[in-house]
């Protein structure tokens, strides 16, 4: 076999999950179109009062936690059939902030307490298990710490369950209170609107499996009770319930017109690390369940493929890095023949771009149903397929975090802010630790910038292309004037704990001394 031709071989091997990924979301995204224009009906809410307990995790978020708290008192729900517990794991004035804002909530006739631990295990799932214990609800609402509810969540959720009895969990539209604070939260904000419109709004037009995220979910006790809310490992988070929860034969719905704020990181290293937080997330799914799903006998085949196509996104980046400097070092090296790249091959690039461009351009509809097509949002979609390519690298280390399960991003919290951002808030906000993952990414963006310029001389200009932009945008999401302070200060999070999956990564010798310069 000629190397041309293994090369090839290997790169289609590596494309074709994310081919399959890319062409599923098209048609979730067909689907989407058909989204019921009013969901619930006025008259499906049911004839009782269902006691609802409200489950927020906290830790060290003493900017938001009070807002999400006051949030509570106007929703429109009898305040005698509402349950507040916070699981605390608080180590700072976030402790007095909650402690204030739940007497608060007691005065105004919410039933309010808090669950506190001596120590983090198991982080947030560990909180949350804990707190579960005090839950009483015949329904629970999960929310994060940044998770600002509007009035009517509960009613239209209870009267979508109601109206959807075999239904297990509702989820809401993610909203964004700080949307327009910089370039990165109205991009990070329309990413969000296309993951919500495709994965969601398509997925439950045709009762297709999707992700619910944890801070935007009213979900049955009984069930969530069934399944476990969360392992009592280390690396668990809402894609894990997700899957129980479809496993054990439920379902869900998405409620599109009914949103729970929150707070969108106004950085891209912490879009970065949150994204590879997500992306570790799916992947510990694909080493837990992929047994459970190919033997599950209460979920159907189109289900299974569902799920698998749904825990498969973040082999997506790991992807991306093969087949592209793979087929670069082919060139380069004389191994394949410009003419003979995959990138030269018109069939490929088609089959390649077509997807993508179809998704980034999905973004206009995204913001249409939202009323939020201006000429100036449009103006930002096609910053935004480069944006994403900051988070390869990242992304495609919390993909092996995952299946080795290590506890790797999982100790990473994004720190939030809040509205109106004081000077001590932005300081707080901007030490966010460079941990020894800065060197990963400046290894491969550095590298992705020379090898574009070397194919773009061989004539392989889509190659060069995509290299050059990943490069680029890699380095300018590093942050890089941290590197030449003499003091941090104190870091509001650990350090990620190392593991080193890429060979390339592991040969380097000057790792440590570069992990005690920055410490």
């Amino acid at each position: 076999m000629q190397f041309w031709l293994l090369v090839s071989v290997v790169s289609l091997i590596f494309s074709v999950p994310t081919l399959l990924l890319s062409y599923y979301w098209l048609f979730l995204l067909t689907s989407s179109l058909r989204y019921p224009k009013r969901l619930p009906k006025a008259d499906s809410f049911p004839a009782a009062t269902p006691l609802v307990s409200i489950l927020i995790a906290a830790f060290n978020e003493k900017f938001v936690i009070g807002r999400t708290l006051d949030a509570i008192k106007d929703l429109h729900y009898p305040r005698s059939r509402l349950q507040v517990v916070v699981a605390d794991d608080s180590t700072d004035d976030t402790t007095q902030v909650i402690d204030a804002k739940l007497e608060e909530l007691s005065l105004a006739g919410i039933h309010a307490i808090v669950s506190r631990r001596r120590s983090r295990a198991n982080f947030k799932q560990g909180a949350l298990n804990k707190a579960m214990d005090l839950v009483e609800g015949e329904f629970v609402l999960l929310l994060d710490a940044d998770s600002a509810v509007t009035p009517e969540v509960l009613t239209k959720g209870l009267a979508a369950l109601a109206e959807h009895r075999n239904a297990s969990f509702v989820s809401f539209r993610v909203g964004h209170y700080n949307r327009n604070q910089n370039l990165i939260t109205k991009l990070y904000a329309i990413s969000l609107d296309m993951g919500d419109m495709i994965t969601k709004m398509g997925a439950y037009r045709f009762n297709i499996p999707f992700s619910f995220q944890g801070g935007f979910t009213l979900v049955s006790t009984h069930d969530l009770r069934q399944v476990g809310l969360g392992s009592n490992e280390r690396m668990a988070d809402d894609a894990d319930v997700s899957i129980k929860l479809y496993l054990s034969g439920k379902r869900g719905i998405y409620l599109s017109d009914v949103r729970i704020m929150s707070e969108d990181p106004p950085t891209l290293e912490t879009w970065k690390k949150q994204a590879a937080r997500t992306s570790q997330g799916w992947s510990r799914c694909i080493s837990k369940y992929w047994h459970e799903i190919l033997s599950s006998s209460k979920i159907s085949f189109s289900r299974k493929l569902a799920i698998f196509l749904m825990i498969v996104t973040p082999f997506s980046s790991l992807s991306w890095i093969m087949v592209n400097f793979l087929s670069a070092l082919s060139v380069l090296f004389g191994l394949v023949p410009p003419g003979d790249s995959i990138f030269t091959n018109p069939v490929y690039v088609a089959a390649v771009t077509l997807p993508a461009a179809l998704f980034f351009s999905s973004a206009g509809y995204a913001l249409k149903i939202q009323n939020l097509l201006t000429v100036r949002n449009l103006a930002l979609i096609p910053i935004l397929s480069y944006t994403s390519g900051c988070t390869v690298v990242l992304c495609s280390m919390g993909f092996f975090y995952g299946i080795l399960g290590r506890t790797g991003f999982f100790n990473y919290r994004t720190p939030k802010s809040g509205l109106g951002i004081g000077t001590s808030k932005i300081q707080y906000f901007r030490n966010i630790p460079h941990d020894w993952t800065i060197v990963a990414e400046a290894i491969f963006s550095l590298a992705g910038i020379i090898i574009a310029t070397l194919v773009a001389e061989k004539g392989v200009w889509f190659l060069a292309l995509s290299l050059a932009g990943f490069g680029a945008l890699t380095l300018k999401s590093m942050n890089l004037t941290h590197l030449f302070k003499k003091k941090q200060g104190d870091y509001p999070f650990p350090p990620i704990t190392p593991l080193y999956p890429l060979p390339i990564i592991r040969s380097v010798g000057t790792i440590d001394v570069f992990q005690r310069r920055l410490a």
